[in-house]
């Protein structure tokens, strides 16, 4: 099978269909993002997906094995992408738990009679750092999972997704 000619679209076609059928369950839409203003991956339903890991863990394990099974991949390759999905939900439960103090701490501060928005913009900062250590996270589980699977089981993947994307 000859190389696939990779462009930008087909990366982040292909980069995000993996990543959001390896970590869907793990990582929660609001781990990616903080779309809901302060509700983010710890937020109303991510601190539940995280408080239980083990079974945090058998749902990002079934994504896993679903990824697997769209590409036929072997048993060994399915116990190492339990063990990436295992992982990545170890790295983001201390990072959810940190993201729910600080949306505590931001409402109390936004409850006192005066704003102290030194203080803010401090909780602010320690989100983003907070969002960026997720995302790095995130990215370096990707990117294991991706070398799990052989070249043409990852172009397999990418086809699935821009089929499923209509592209």
């Amino acid at each position: 099978m000859s190389e696939p000619n990779w462009t930008r679209r087909a990366f982040w076609l292909g980069g995000g269909s993996l990543a959001a059928a390896a970590a869907f369950l793990t990582l929660q839409p609001r781990a990616w993002a903080f779309h809901r203003g302060f509700g983010g991956f710890g937020g109303h339903h991510g601190h539940r997906f995280f408080s239980d890991p083990d079974a945090a863990k058998e749902r990002a394990g079934l994504a896993a094995d679903w990824v697997m099974k769209t590409v036929n991949g072997s048993e060994e390759q399915r116990q190492q992408a339990r063990r990436i999905t295992d992982r990545v939900v170890d790295d983001l439960q201390p990072l959810a738990l940190k993201h729910r103090d600080h949306r505590e701490a931001i409402a109390h501060e936004l409850a006192k009679p005066s704003l102290d928005r030194q203080e803010l913009e401090r909780l602010r900062q320690e989100e983003l750092k907070l969002a960026d250590e997720a995302s790095r996270a995130a990215v370096a589980a990707l990117a294991d999972f991706a070398e799990v699977l052989k070249p043409e089981q990852r172009a397999e993947l990418m086809d699935w997704a821009a089929r499923f994307h209509g592209r």
